[in-house]
């Protein structure tokens, strides 16, 4: 599926996102400082930066391959997403499930094991899977409209765009648990990654914007938005979910687009590299150890951070590392043709 050669900056960017991530999930832990605070807010940006670099990529890689072949392989795209998500997200759930039984619901462990969690209010331990659930849902669905309806791929992601934020209003008037949460709420921020690999041509023209010092707009954007949250009351809430996060999200595949161009070396160093490489596993293990007021002697901070960092070096190493091998292996790919609307597999032209 495309090219294995790693893209610069791209890794230094999940390494941001999952700092953000984990500093936000820090506050209200033992000995963090009240100082810091302020980063609470910012654990949704970094997993909305999570969200926009995973459209990008996964388009990216699906356009290289229409590209190559002229074709959609949809069965071994789902066959390496699998293999690159499924084992160590299963083994963290089994782990969680044997340590937590007491404390979890039947229907904690069904939304988990489903990747249906962005759509209920789960246990803490299992509670960050609702994002692992909204990825997993785009995987299905993204790959297959493209297939379908390749033509109209720029108006499809637009319209996902556009339309998240009808549905967040629609659902706060409904009153709606945790509807921030929801595939269908949250499905912005992917589509304007996968826009951003779709237009990837068309920005050369605004190179001169872009990558220039009046770009340094773009990281401001992603940092001010979530403030109209922390300081607006409820206008700046309604302005948050109605603009603020569209905004926000073009501001980050903005960044996106400056930092791959420019190559800049802070994110391309090997501490940043590595904090990305382990960046899944990190987001994966690091909700047990930075629960909020928690008494218990593994989520004191920093040997909490230590406890996360280590259990996502060893899932890397031991579960990550060995599937992807496996996953690697040749195998005969079954196609979908690109003009087939409806048929998955079919055999490729001779």
């Amino acid at each position: 599926m495309g090219s294995t050669r790693r893209i610069p900056s791209l890794d230094g960017l999940r390494a941001i996102s999952i700092m953000l991530v984990i500093l936000g999930h820090l506050c209200g832990t033992r000995n963090f400082p009240l100082a810091l605070m302020f980063f609470k807010p910012y654990a949704n940006v970094g997993v909305r930066i999570f969200f926009v670099i995973s459209g990008y990529l996964i388009t990216r890689l699906l356009l290289q391959e229409r590209e190559r072949t002229g074709r959609t392989d949809l069965l071994e795209f789902y066959r390496r997403r699998a293999f690159r998500i499924f084992p160590a997200a299963y083994l963290y759930m089994v782990i969680v499930a044997a340590f937590s039984w007491s404390s979890l619901s039947r229907r904690d462990l069904f939304a988990a094991f489903s990747y249906l969690s962005c759509y209920f209010d789960n246990h803490w331990s299992l509670g960050h899977l609702w994002s692992l659930s909204v990825e997993e849902q785009f995987y299905l669905l993204w790959p297959l409209s493209l297939a379908i309806g390749f033509v109209a791929r720029r108006r499809i992601a637009l319209f996902a765009i556009a339309f998240s934020p009808v549905l967040r209003v629609a659902f706060h008037f409904l009153h709606l648990p945790n509807r921030g949460y929801y595939f269908p709420t949250v499905l912005d921020a992917l589509a304007t990654g996968c826009l951003l690999a779709l237009i990837w041509p068309l920005l050369k023209r605004y190179d001169r914007f872009l990558l220039s010092r009046a770009a340094l707009v773009l990281p401001a954007i992603v940092i001010a938005v979530p403030m109209l949250v922390t300081f607006g009351g409820w206008y700046g809430e309604a302005l948050y979910e109605v603009f603020g996060l569209t905004l926000m999200h073009m501001a980050i595949a903005g960044c996106i687009y400056n930092a791959i161009q420019q190559q800049w070396r802070c994110l391309n160093v090997r501490p940043m590299i590595w904090l990305g490489v382990i960046s899944y596993g990190l987001y994966l293990w690091q909700q047990p150890f930075l629960r909020s007021e928690s008494a218990e002697w593994w989520t004191i901070f920093p040997l909490n951070v230590l406890l996360a960092l280590l259990c996502a070096e060893l899932s890397h190493r031991w579960i990550e590392k060995p599937f992807l091998a496996l996953r690697d292996r040749k195998r005969t790919p079954i196609i979908v043709p690109a003009d087939a609307a409806f048929s998955l597999v079919s055999p490729p032209e001779k």
